[in-house]
């Protein structure tokens, strides 16, 4: 098993800017029904957003700039990772995506805001 690669040498906007193609990269393959693609694409998208809350202050708020971004996953990647850092406004983004009808990220929305309302996700 392949090791995540040490991010700690990339600056802030840098990450932020791999975390934007690796998204766009998740929708597509999910488009294209590329499962197991998708699924390592969700880990280093995850170890990006670790690596961004592991800096001082907390830097998942860098990716508060992809809030209304075109492409969906981007969005809903970005206010999943803003939900401990700004819950209102991560909140109604993902509630617009919900809203939105747009394949899979409205039905991860809407679980999403299920699962919140019923305490089952804590974000951290």
């Amino acid at each position: 098993m392949k090791r995540h690669e040490d991010l700690s040498a990339l600056s802030n906007e840098e990450i932020v800017k791999r975390f934007e193609q690796l998204c766009i990269e998740q929708y597509d393959a999910m488009d294209r029904e590329e499962l197991g693609r998708v699924n390592r694409l969700v880990w280093r998208i995850h170890h990006l957003v670790m690596e961004l809350k592991s800096r001082p202050g907390d830097q998942r708020r860098l990716l508060r700039r992809f809030f209304g971004h075109s492409n969906m996953q981007v969005r809903l990647s970005a206010a999943h990772a803003n939900l401990a850092i700004d819950y209102p406004a991560a909140r109604r983004e993902i509630q617009d995506i919900a809203n939105s009808k747009w394949e899979a990220q409205c039905l991860d929305a809407g679980m999403t805001l299920i699962n919140l309302d019923n305490g089952i996700y804590r974000p951290s």
